[in-house]
Parts: C-alpha cells; sequence; structure tokens
C-alpha cells in the first residue's frame, strides 16, 4: 500500500519532463552524483540522477531503465519511513515488555526489528538500481555504471558491517564517474562479422 501510494506520487512529475539527451543526462546525473555525497543536498543529488535516468531511458527508448530507478528510489523512501515507523512503535513495545519483564534483551530486540527491516528493502533497492545500471551499460557502453551497481549491491548486503557502508561510498564515487563518461551520442551498433565460407 505504502510503496503504490508513493509510487503514484512520484511518478507523474518524472514523466511529464520533455525528453533530453545524453548530453543533459551526462550533466545532470554527474553533478546529480556529486551532490549526493553533501549532506543536506544528497536528496536533490538523486532527484537529478532520477531525472538522468528519465532521459537515458528516452533517448535508448527502454523504460525499464526509469522504471527500475524509481522503484529504487521509492524502494528507499519506503525503507526510511518504515525503518523509523518500527523504531518508534518497538522501542515503546520494548520498553514496556523490559520494564514488565524485567528482561533487557526486549530493548535489544526493539533496535534489531527496524534495522533487518531497512536492511532488506536496502539490498531490495540495490538489485533494482543494478537491473537499471546494467542495461545503462549495455546500451552506453560505460562499465563504471555495472561497477558502479555491483558495488552498492554488495555493499548493501554487508551493510550488517562497517564495510559495506564503505563500499557504498565507494559506488557514489563510481556512480560520478560513469555519468561524466556517457558519450553524446548513442553508440552505433557494430556490424556483424560475415561467416567465413568454407574452402
Amino acid at each position: 500500500m505504502l510503496f503504490a501510494l508513493t509510487l503514484r506520487f512520484l511518478r507523474p512529475p518524472f514523466h511529464h519532463l520533455e525528453m533530453g539527451t545524453l548530453s543533459q543526462a551526462k550533466t545532470i546525473g554527474g553533478i546529480g552524483s556529486v551532490l549526493a555525497f553533501v549532506p543536506g543536498a544528497s536528496v536533490a543529488g538523486w532527484i537529478l540522477v532520477l531525472i538522468a535516468g528519465k532521459y537515458i531511458s528516452d533517448e535508448t527508448k527502454d523504460r525499464s531503465i526509469f522504471n527500475n530507478l524509481l522503484y529504487a528510489a521509492i524502494t528507499v523512501i519506503a525503507a526510511s519511513l518504515i525503518a523509523s515507523f518500527l523504531f518508534f512503535f518497538s522501542f515503546g513495545v520494548g520498553a514496556l515488555l523490559g520494564a514488565l519483564f524485567k528482561n533487557p534483551f526486549a530493548m535489544f530486540g526493539a533496535f534489531i526489528l527496524p534495522l533487518v527491516a531497512a536492511w532488506i528493502l536496502a539490498i531490495v533497492a540495490s538489485l533494482l538500481l543494478k537491473s537499471s545500471y546494467d542495461k545503462i551499460a549495455q546500451k552506453l557502453n560505460v562499465g563504471h555504471f555495472r561497477t558502479a551497481a555491483l558495488f552498492f549491491l554488495i555493499g548493501s548486503i554487508l551493510l550488517v558491517i562497517f564495510v559495506g557502508v564503505i563500499l557504498i561510498l565507494v559506488g557514489l564515487i563510481l556512480q560520478a564517474v560513469a555519468y561524466f563518461s556517457i558519450p553524446e551520442q548513442l553508440p552505433q551498433a557494430q556490424p556483424a562479422s560475415p561467416a567465413p565460407q568454407g574452402g
């Protein structure tokens, strides 16, 4: 329900964007990727990345590129909202159970539940992002997109340990490099080599 409502709210503004060019996607996506590092500006940065994804999707005529990016963004938003709700709900329940049964582990469980929920949704978002970036890498011949997506995915899986955060930061750097590496025009398909003729 939450996912559907968020999708209904976010999809129309992006789908009313005028068709952009790969050059615009390169600039907007690159700037957005850099802003994603800046505290307080990361949300604006990811919005620019979504706009760049829309332009790439239009240029390549592959709607799944933008759709998967949008679904990834919605999943992250849902993860934040659900984790926040579960944190306060579980904290209240955990405090009540801890007071009633004198069990300190009840309080500990109150912190674990929202973290697990957010972790699972982060992995789902990374899978959606990887699906989109793998297609961009294939369509534009920019392998950095595929590498960045892989770092995001592995980093999300390893978020339970600190190394996951480092891998996600590396993924953000590679994402910026990928967007700034976008060509001005769509790469031309290579003609198939003629089959060798038998003697």
